[in-house]
């Protein structure tokens, strides 16, 4: 189930929210795997690129209540709450550099995460304008320059108040600005079990794999349920990422009075229509099989 809202927790909105299909067991109602493309194991990715101060912060606002708290408190806990309660005269750095550490990559983005793109360089300044005076064509001295009209004396005696036109050199190109693209590929299928591991999806082969180590014997075994991943599950997802092996199962409880389940259109076919669609097919070859022999 997912972590009730904290007042320092995002709200989830259709931006930074996404919908991941979870795979249900009918017979234990545990969640064995979930199926998700990029944003998901993008996202989970992730993980790995925020320094321990965030995760510590995600982990405080995720909390739900006070006694859950102090029966799960964690040794990087106590250290968030050192510094924070530490008087600034005994600090010689700045407390948000630990407790709120900026997190930026070129790959990767999320307003979640507070994971954050590099900022565009600032434009260089306008170049000043330099001025001389009217002889300055001649040869006959060493005029003198300067910054300001009419408020010096060139060495020939007259004002220098006559603005010198600077012949700009061809601009240089700016390198466009790498966009992040996240971890994986588009095009890429994973699987994702209740430890977090991360499973490519190549072919009907890899669901049958999985299926054997968990014990699933037929498709029908299974129940399909579409969740929502908003900020509350991914603070969730993050703090049972460092303290548990069953991640999945302890943000969306299977339980349908815990479920988060949503009514969505799906396009195209899943791995279990899929999978059941072969299966059919494979059972009706070998009965005409049969009936021909």
């Amino acid at each position: 189930m997912a972590t009730p809202q904290s007042q320092s927790t995002p709200k989830p909105n259709a931006a930074n929210s996404m919908t991941i299909k979870l795979m249900v067991s009918k017979r234990s109602h545990k969640i064995l795997y979930a199926e998700a493309g990029k944003d998901f194991v993008d996202l989970l990715f992730s993980f790995l690129i925020l320094p321990t101060g965030a995760i510590a912060k995600q982990a405080l606002v995720s909390k739900t209540t006070k006694e859950e708290d102090q029966t799960k408190v964690c040794c990087i806990t106590n250290l968030y709450k050192s510094v924070e309660s530490l008087s600034a005269l005994l600090m010689k750095a700045d407390k948000e550099v630990l407790l709120d550490p900026k997190v930026v990559s070129t790959t990767y983005t999320s307003d979640i995460l507070r994971i954050q793109s590099p900022s565009s360089p600032p434009k260089p300044a306008a170049p000043p304008t330099y001025y001389v005076c009217y002889n300055a064509g001649s040869s006959s001295y060493t005029h003198s320059l300067s910054t300001q009209s009419g408020t010096s004396l060139c060495s020939c005696g007259n004002w220098v108040n006559r603005e010198v036109k600077l012949v700009d050199k061809p601009p240089v190109a700016a390198k466009a600005q790498v966009l992040p693209t996240g971890y994986v590929k588009k095009s890429a299928n994973f699987v994702i079990t209740d430890d977090l591991s991360v499973i490519p999806v190549n072919s009907t082969a890899t669901i049958v794999q999985l299926w054997n180590k968990l014990d699933v014997k037929e498709p029908t075994e299974l129940e399909e349920r579409n969740v929502t991943v908003g900020a509350n599950e991914v603070v969730g997802l993050l703090k049972a990422a460092m303290v548990s092996n069953t991640a999945l199962n302890d943000v969306f409880k299977a339980q349908p009075k815990y479920s988060t389940t949503i009514d969505m259109d799906t396009t195209g076919i899943s791995l279990q229509e899929l999978l059941i669609k072969l299966l059919t097919e494979g059972q009706k070859n070998r009965s005409s099989s049969k009936v021909t022999d």
